[in-house]
């Protein structure tokens, strides 16, 4: 743990005196990768670090318990994180009439969040020279980042790469609330604080809480795009739900549908997904189907099922099997179920809150009540009624949904001596509600969707997987040059999420959405003609087997080759590489009006001594190039029609 060793890692006031000023005994335990150091104050009040090494990360949280038989005193300005981290030297600002060189700067790579726009999880510093100075910062420059109305990656997501001169370090904050950082830059260190955004609390006799983790990844000698995909190495080995034992190895390929729609229209699809053979691996239910007396709909546009939503029983009006026939039927057919949820959001006239209004925090003229997971018995309320229907009709995967913003729900039910409490109790509650899940049901994946991708966060990624990104795929019309600009996002930082392919039988519409889990709307609706046209259905059968193929390498390492703009008029590319088997891909997009057939780009992780063989996805037809011409000349490609997706598959031929 030597790269911590002079940091204390927290800081906090207790009772008006700085945590540095105050007596307490130190304790330290180490075992494995896992150093646990417990503070003892005289008052009762106990501090437990949890600090883990994972590979060449460090992540800690911390708890705090008050072990006396009274109230503690006031815990303020609590800070989970505050360390000072060493960085190359910078001299002071000083104004010049030149532009400073990039290669120099200090720069802060804040991925914006999941805000149904184009260019969701791209950071500041990833545009041009001029919107670089979002991203820069500069010596005794402070910044200050936190999301909107507490949900993670509303507005901002909390992850960070700070860079300088080929080293820094890659941040994430794991709290799915409000959380709130600041980053300093000083000559030769950054000081790196990260907190939950409103805490002023005492704890009660006997009361223990956590509060939000920190993972800091260390690197030297790397570009963004190496440092990034040293990242995703680690999300994928340490932090993800994806490839853990017992459950998915990637992430899965879907087809939706309404859960609204009749039991029998349902049936009706599954067997023609069955007749033909279309290779999807999961059967995605949407909301729709909940609610004692929710009548049938075609479709999310019609009738009142969203008034409904937190009246936890299948619908006898649209499914008399309570869907425990889908779910027989779906897995005969060698497929699995996942089923939409929205378990914290509740509507005020449903039996529940009649029944237990206990159970719920209350906000003025809000249409929504927020199900309390910091109250024990909804806690095991929710625990129960979620757990039970998942054991009843046979789900593979838990899908929780999340479209309200909380924070004025946990402000406005506090005192002023216990700042912070409803909103810690609440986050800490869902992390135990998933664990419980996890724990219940070892093959059960969750997909973690709020409004889109507004929860994701490193404690999310660790329990579940973003299946739906973003609601930018919403409309079947979303405009192809964002989910482009997507793929180039949202892979950058993870190497797991999924997103929706629209409803449109295209080629190029599908492929920009191509991602490591996908879903499509061709079956979703009743409105639809599922099934009517044979060259669909085959259509379906090779995207999703190409898709297969390339999510292959999905996963591994990503480089972005353009930058991130949804002007119609350029075009758009992207590589994945496989380093150990030495394979890959790239997608190139020449959008609608683009006006130059060619266009070359530098491909990376490319070896100037080998032999490239690609493979063109749409025809099979094979070019080699020399990795000496690659690096020298680039990729250089010629698709003579506009609006055209392509993918080459390549195999690096190196002693082979």
């Amino acid at each position: 743990m030597e790269f911590l060793n002079n940091n204390q890692l927290f800081d906090f006031i207790y009772g008006g005196t700085p945590f540095g000023e105050l007596e307490y005994e130190i304790s330290k335990t180490e075992n494995g990768n896992t150093l646990t150091t417990i503070y003892s104050l005289s008052t009762g009040l106990k501090i437990t670090n949890v600090l883990t090494k994972h590979g060449d990360a460090y992540e800690w949280v911390n708890y705090f318990e008050n072990t006396s038989d009274t109230d503690s005193e006031i815990i303020s300005d609590l800070w989970d994180c505050a360390v000072q981290l060493p960085l190359p030297y910078e001299e002071p600002y000083k104004p010049s009439a030149y532009l400073p060189d990039i290669k120099d700067m200090t720069l802060i790579y804040n991925p914006c969040g999941s805000n149904h726009i184009y260019n969701e999880f791209t950071s500041d510093a990833e545009t041009t020279v001029w919107n670089r100075k979002k991203g820069e910062i500069r010596v005794g420059q402070t910044k200050s980042y936190a999301p909107l109305r507490g949900r993670s990656s509303y507005g901002i997501a909390p992850f960070f790469n700070i860079h300088k001169s080929g080293e820094g370090y890659v941040i994430a904050i794991g709290w799915t609330g409000q959380w709130n950082c600041s980053i300093t830059r000083n000559e030769d260190s950054v000081t790196l604080k990260s907190k939950i955004e409103a805490t002023n609390f005492k704890l009660l006799s006997g009361e223990r809480i956590r509060t939000s983790s920190i993972v800091i990844m260390p690197y030297k000698n790397c570009d963004f795009n190496t440092s990034q995909n040293k990242w995703r190495r680690l999300v994928k080995s340490d932090f993800s739900l994806i490839g853990s034992e017992g459950r998915e190895k990637y992430c899965p390929i879907c087809a939706s549908i309404w859960g609204g729609m009749k039991t029998s229209s349902i049936l009706k699809r599954l067997e023609i997904i069955k007749e033909h053979n279309l290779p999807y691996e999961y059967i995605w239910m949407d909301a729709g189907w909940c609610g004692g007396d929710t009548k049938p709909t075609p479709d999310e546009f019609e009738g009142d099922w969203a008034m409904h939503t937190g009246d936890w029983q299948v619908s006898p009006l649209i499914h008399p099997g309570h869907l425990t026939d889908v779910a027989e039927a779906i897995h005969k057919m060698g497929k699995k179920f996942i089923l939409w949820f929205e378990p914290e959001r509740v509507l005020y006239h449903l039996p529940i809150v009649a029944k237990h209004p206990e159970y719920f925090l209350t906000l003025p003229n809000a249409g929504n009540l927020l199900l309390d997971l910091g109250n024990p018995k909804a806690f095991d309320y929710c625990c129960k009624t979620i757990g039970d229907l998942i054991e009843k009709i046979g789900v593979d995967c838990y899908r929780q949904d999340f479209n309200m913003d909380p924070i004025d729900y946990w402000r406005s039910n506090e005192n002023d001596d216990r700042k912070g409490i409803a909103e810690i109790k609440h986050i800490t509650g869902l992390y135990a509600f998933w664990d419980y899940l996890l724990e219940r049901f070892p093959h059960l994946i969750i997909d973690n969707c709020a409004s889109g991708g507004r929860r994701i966060d490193i404690e999310t990624l660790r329990r579940s997987v973003p299946l739906w990104r973003s609601d930018y795929q919403c409309a079947g019309n979303y405009p192809n040059e964002g989910s482009q600009c997507h793929q180039l996002g949202f892979n950058t930082w993870l190497p797991y999420s999924g997103t929706g392919g629209g409803r449109d039988y295209d080629t190029y519409r599908i492929r920009s959405s191509y991602s490591p889990g996908l879903t499509t709307n061709y079956a979703y609706s009743e409105h639809s003609n599922f099934g009517n046209d044979p060259e669909n259905l085959l259509w379906i059968t090779a995207r999703i087997t190409e898709l297969k193929k390339l999510r292959l390498i999905m996963d591994e390492d990503f480089y972005p080759l353009t930058s991130v703009s949804d002007n119609d008029d350029i075009w758009s590319a992207l590589q994945f590489d496989h380093p150990s088997t030495k394979d890959g891909a790239v997608l190139l997009f020449r959008r609608k009006n683009a006006p130059y057939e060619t266009a070359i780009f530098t491909l990376r992780n490319i070896d100037e001594n080998a032999v490239y063989i690609f493979t063109d996805a749409d025809n099979n037809n094979t070019f080699t190039l020399m990795g000496s011409e690659l690096k020298e000349k680039g990729f250089k490609i010629t698709v003579p029609e506009k609006e055209t997706a392509k993918i080459y598959f390549y195999k690096n031929m190196y002693l082979i």
